[in-house]
């Protein structure tokens, strides 16, 4: 299982980041690996959608989550289906930055399993060396949406 934890400040309102960080379908013109984004109706109680993304790195892969929304303060997720993954639970929590408005602070949280014998450290090692473009394309998605 390969877990992160990090935490980010986004240059924008904490509704706009809310807002921008949901829009599944722009996936694929800002994070790096995902290939096609399929926002699909709700399956789960609760959830406001599913997403089915496609990525490839290093080879092709799908996994479909349940979307969970407490706007403007929340998303998580829980897996419904994958071709290589057992697991992927996360989240984001959002609020704002102190006293500046048009700063919002956003925690990450990730916890997934593959399917099959893959060590941990080459999971962690993907995973992490991935999260700072991941970063950076959020906070693009969110400057594109805030014009």
């Amino acid at each position: 299982m390969a877990s992160l934890e990090t935490e980010t400040t986004f240059n924008g309102p904490m509704e706009s980041v809310f807002d921008a960080i949901r829009k599944y379908d722009k996936y694929p013109e800002y994070l790096p690996g995902v290939t096609r984004i399929d926002v699909l109706p709700p399956k789960e109680k609760g959830s406001v959608c599913q997403v089915r993304y496609e990525l490839n790195i290093v080879k092709t892969f799908f996994y479909v989550l349940n979307m969970f929304e407490d706007g403007p303060k929340k998303i998580w997720w829980t897996l419904d289906d994958s071709n290589i993954l057992k697991g992927n639970n996360g989240s984001w929590a959002f609020k704002t930055k102190g006293k500046e408005k048009n700063k919002t602070q956003a925690a990450y949280k990730l916890d997934i399993k593959f399917k099959g014998l893959i060590p941990s450290v080459i999971t962690d090692q993907v995973a992490k060396a991935n999260l700072p473009l991941m970063m950076t394309g959020f906070q693009k998605l969110i400057d594109d949406s805030l014009k």
